[in-house]
């Protein structure tokens, strides 16, 4: 909250900060999320096989936008073989020439289908699916992900 207070009075008017707060606890195997603007993570359960958006509790409007937002913490308990995969926008707003954006469908079926990929096979999977999906059309964002699998 003070970091949304305070970009709010110093950035210029329509200016603000989209923000995703992650803490992995390794130990405990939880994920801490808390989002301000910024796109929700994919979790692939190892145990269900689904693979979900993670809808975040609280306000989720990105910093310096409202004086005052209640973000709150959410708290996921992960298990061995699970993945959770964050990513900036540019992923699922990717249009091909027929201005169809990838979407979140499409990703989350990426993210099912791949069930015991690695990470970095994961990531280069999605990375492959959205460029095939968009060919050669040009691009407006940059494509930024990030694939984490929980071991044992």
């Amino acid at each position: 909250m003070h970091a949304n207070r305070r970009l709010k009075k110093d950035v210029k008017s329509g200016m603000f900060v989209a923000l995703l707060y992650a803490v992995l606890k390794s130990r405990d195997q939880t994920l801490t999320l808390c989002s301000a603007g910024q796109t929700q993570p994919v979790w692939m359960s190892a145990k269900t096989g689904a693979a979900t958006l993670v809808e975040t509790r609280g306000d989720t409007f990105p910093l310096g936008i409202l004086d005052e937002a209640k973000y709150e913490d959410t708290q996921l308990k992960l298990e061995p073989g699970d993945k959770v995969v964050f990513y900036t926008d540019g992923i699922v707003e990717a249009m091909n020439e027929k201005e169809e954006i990838f979407g979140f469908d499409r990703l989350q079926e990426v993210v099912q289908v791949a069930g015991a990929m690695s990470s970095d096979e994961l990531l280069k999977e999605i990375l492959d699916k959205v460029n095939q999906f968009t060919g050669g059309a040009p691009q407006h964002d940059d494509l930024t992900a990030i694939v984490v699998s929980v071991i044992e």
